[in-house]
C-alpha cells in the first residue's frame, strides 16, 4: 500500500522514516527519486510548458495554483484527456498504460483526479506518494507493467521500509479478496512472469483510491473551486488546516488504542521499538486493534493514512465488491515458512462493516466525494466474518461459504501482504 511520502526538503505527506514530523508528516523518508528523466505524455496540452518544472520544483520555487491549478480548478467535470494532459513519465509505456487502465476504471473514479496538478509516474518511485508542495500524486509503476522488458526498466530497490518492525514478535497481514480467492496476484520484479491488462486494474484502482484520497483531503473539494490563485498549492493547504477531512475525523471518531498510537511509528516510521512493544504477542495486538475503530494498522501511522485507508478499502467494496482481510499471527519459527506457517491469532473479513468502523468509513467517503449517495452502499455493508483462530493464513481464506471451483491453493506469502515490505501508498 501506497501510501504518502513526499521529498525531503518540502512539506509533504509521507511515509516518512523515523524522528520529529510537523503537521503534514514531512519528509520522504528514503532517498528522493530522480524525476530528471520525465516528460510530459501530452506536448501539446495547455500546460505541458510548465508541467514538469512545477511537479519537480523545491520548496523556494513551488508554482501558485494560477501557474498549474488543479485539474478540477481547469476543468470542472475532468475527462480521461484532461487527466492525461497532466501526466508525466520517465518511459513512455507507463503512460499508455495507465491511460489503458483509466479507461477500464469506473469513469465516477475520474471526479477524484480534480485535487491534483499532476500524476508523476517514475522508475525510480518507490514507494508512490502526494507531494503537499505540489499537489502531485508520484506514482510506483511497479503496478503498471505488463511484459518483461517493461519491467526491466523499473528500479527494483527495496521500499525504504522494508526492515521497519523486524524485530516484533508479531505479524501483522492484510489481503483482497473476491469470492474467497485473492483478488488479485503479486509478481516481484525479478521473476519472468508477464501480466495481462486485467491483472493490474485492482491494484491500480486502489493505489489510486489511497493516493487521491490524500488529495481530497488536504484540498477538500468544496473549497477546491474558490482556492486563491496566487497560493502555492502547500500554502492552499495551510489555509485548509482545520477543515480537513483527517482533522474532522479526528475531532468527531479519534483513534485511542495508545499500544498501536506507537507501534505505528516503530512499524511505518522506523522508530526502535522498546522491549515491551519487542514482548508483544499477535494476541495482544490484535485485542486492542478489536477494542478501537481503525480499519488498518497503517491508520495509526498519520491522521491522512486514517483517511485514506478508510477510503481505499470503502471504494474497493463500492466499485468492485472486493473484500479486505486484515489478521495478526505468530511470527512462524521455521526458517522458511509457507503460508500456513503464519497462525492467525486474531483475523477478521471486512472489518469495515464494524457499525463504529463503518460510521467514520461512512464520514469519509461523504467528505471526499460529496456528490455520491453512498446511504444504499453503507447500509448494506456485510458485518465482519471472523477467522478461525489459531489456523493458518491460507486456511482462512475461504470463509463463510464454499471455496470456487478450481480455487488453488496457496502455499507462500507474497512480501506485499507484510507490512514491513508493503508497496502501499507510499504507500
Amino acid at each position: 500500500m501506497s501510501r504518502i511520502c513526499c521529498f525531503a526538503a518540502l512539506l509533504f505527506l509521507g511515509a516518512c522514516s523515523g524522528g520529529g514530523t510537523s503537521v503534514y508528516d514531512i519528509g520522504p523518508g528514503g532517498s528522493d527519486p530522480d524525476l530528471s528523466d520525465i516528460s510530459v505524455y501530452v506536448s501539446d496540452g495547455p500546460y505541458a510548458e510548465v508541467l514538469k518544472a512545477c511537479s519537480t520544483a523545491d520548496i523556494a520555487s513551488l508554482c501558485t495554483l494560477d501557474t498549474l491549478p488543479l485539474i478540477g480548478q481547469d476543468s470542472p467535470a475532468a475527462t480521461i484527456p484532461d487527466v492525461m494532459s497532466r501526466v508525466l513519465v520517465s518511459h513512455p509505456w507507463m503512460a499508455l498504460r495507465f491511460e489503458e487502465v483509466l479507461s477500464q476504471l469506473p469513469l465516477d473514479m475520474l471526479p477524484q483526479f480534480k485535487g491534483v496538478t499532476a500524476i508523476v509516474i517514475d522508475s525510480d518511485i518507490r514507494p508512490s506518494y502526494y507531494s503537499a508542495g505540489t499537489a502531485a500524486i508520484y506514482l510506483d509503476p511497479a503496478s503498471l507493467w505488463l511484459t518483461n522488458e517493461e519491467k526491466a526498466t523499473i528500479s527494483r530497490v527495496a521500499d525504504y521500509r522494508s526492515n521497519f518492525g523486524a524485530d516484533l514478535q508479531f505479524i501483522d497481514l492484510w489481503r483482497y479478496v473476491k469470492d474467497n480467492d485473492y483478488a488479485y496476484a503479486s509478481y516481484s520484479l525479478y521473476g519472468t512472469e508477464i501480466r495481462e491488462l486485467g491483472d493490474i486494474i485492482y491494484p491500480l484502482a486502489r493505489l489510486l483510491f489511497h493516493e487521491l484520497a490524500h488529495a481530497n483531503d488536504l484540498l477538500p473539494p468544496g473549497y477546491q473551486p474558490v482556492l486563491d490563485p496566487q497560493l502555492t498549492p502547500y500554502q492552499a493547504i495551510q489555509s485548509l488546516a482545520d477543515v480537513t477531512i483527517a482533522e474532522r475525523l479526528h475531532a468527531a471518531y479519534p483513534l485511542t488504542s495508545e499500544l498501536w498510537l506507537s507501534l505505528a511509528q516503530v512499524l511505518y516510521r522506523g522508530v526502535p521499538a522498546t522491549p515491551e512493544q519487542i514482548s508483544y504477542s499477535a494476541d495482544v495486538v490484535g485485542a486492542s486493534f478489536e477494542s478501537d475503530v481503525a480499519n488498518e494498522t497503517y491508520s495509526y501511522s498519520s491522521r491522512y493514512e486514517d483517511v485514506a485507508m478508510l477510503f481505499e478499502e470503502a471504494m474497493m467494496k463500492y466499485h468492485f465488491d472486493i473484500d479486505r482481510d486484515i489478521a495478526f499471527t505468530d511470527l512462524p519459527l521455521t526458517i522458511s515458512p509457507e503460508c500456513d506457517d503464519y497462525r492467525v491469532r486474531w483475523g477478521v473479513r471486512n472489518r469495515l462493516g464494524d457499525p463504529a468502523v463503518k460510521q467514520r468509513a461512512e464520514f469519509v467517503a461523504a467528505g471526499l466525494l460529496p456528490d455520491v449517495d453512498f446511504d444504499t452502499f453503507f447500509a448494506g455493508f456485510p458485518t465482519p466474518t471472523s477467522m478461525a483462530m489459531d489456523q493458518g493464513w491460507c486456511s482462512n481464506l475461504i470463509l463463510g461459504g464454499v471455496a470456487p471451483q478450481g480455487l488453488a491453493p496457496k502455499n507462500a506469502i507474497h512480501p506485499d501482504q507484510l507490512r514491513q515490505d508493503l508497496q502501499l501508498p507510499g504507500d
